[in-house]
């Protein structure tokens, strides 16, 4: 395989290979979805659905690290103290008392940033927990639902939705863009603080059961493939 030197990024040696193999995609989501679309200071909140996922543990690992609160919304109970073992500060399953679960659990603090993968009324939960003038950003649809926005959260709170794919994001950004986002994440797998879960490893040769183990919706970790060199 040939390709432009200009392409490449040299990951530090220190990163262990099978964690740097992830770090493109969900880590670097998470830093955009934190660092693209409000300025977040020390102690603000967001608020996140599927919380779950690689890319929602990714974001509680960054936003702990830029000293920010969040608030990680989930399907399931059992969840809650795995995800606060990992550093999430708020963990809440999702249901129709969320704005006020959350305003309890926040002390009404204003939640400028919601993170939304999961679409449908679920979104829409999020939406309603964030502060005047805030910002809902769409990466993901897991629940192969259209956002439901009522006009009157444009009206009478101001919101903002906006939406990213990371790859497209990536080809348009120049070299030093992506740097800026490489170095700190590089930085922080270096010093053991960021981190993909991995739930089982495969041989190529099985690939089928890889990705039959892949499709299970109760997984807790990425399905990968191991080559042999």
């Amino acid at each position: 395989v040939a390709v432009k030197a200009s392409e490449l990024v040299a990951v530090p040696p220190e990163i262990e290979p099978v964690h740097a193999s992830m770090l493109k995609i969900n880590p670097l989501t998470a830093w955009r979805l934190l660092h693209g679309y409000v300025d977040l200071a020390r102690g603000d909140w967001l608020i996140q659905n599927a919380a779950n996922s690689a890319a929602g543990r990714a974001v509680i690992q960054i936003a702990r690290e830029l000293g920010c609160k969040t608030v990680n919304v989930v399907r399931r109970a059992e969840l809650i103290d795995e995800l606060r073992t990992e550093g999430g500060d708020v963990v809440l399953v999702d249901s129709e008392k969320l704005r006020d679960e959350v305003k309890g659990a926040t002390n009404g603090a204003p939640i400028r940033l919601g993170l939304n993968s999961v679409g449908g009324d679920s979104a829409l939960r999020l939406a309603n927990c964030l502060a005047f003038g805030g910002t809902l950003v769409s990466f993901g649809a897991m629940s192969l639902q259209p956002l439901k926005i009522p006009t009157g959260l444009f009206i009478f709170k101001d919101l903002r939705f906006r939406g990213i794919w990371i790859n497209k994001w990536y080809d348009e950004a120049t070299a030093a863009e992506r740097m800026a986002a490489f170095n700190p994440i590089f930085d922080m797998a270096k010093r053991g603080l960021l981190k993909t879960k991995v739930e089982k490893s495969y041989p190529i040769d099985d690939a089928n059961a890889a990705v039959a183990d892949a499709m299970q919706s109760k997984r807790s970790g990425k399905i990968i493939f191991e080559f042999n060199t």
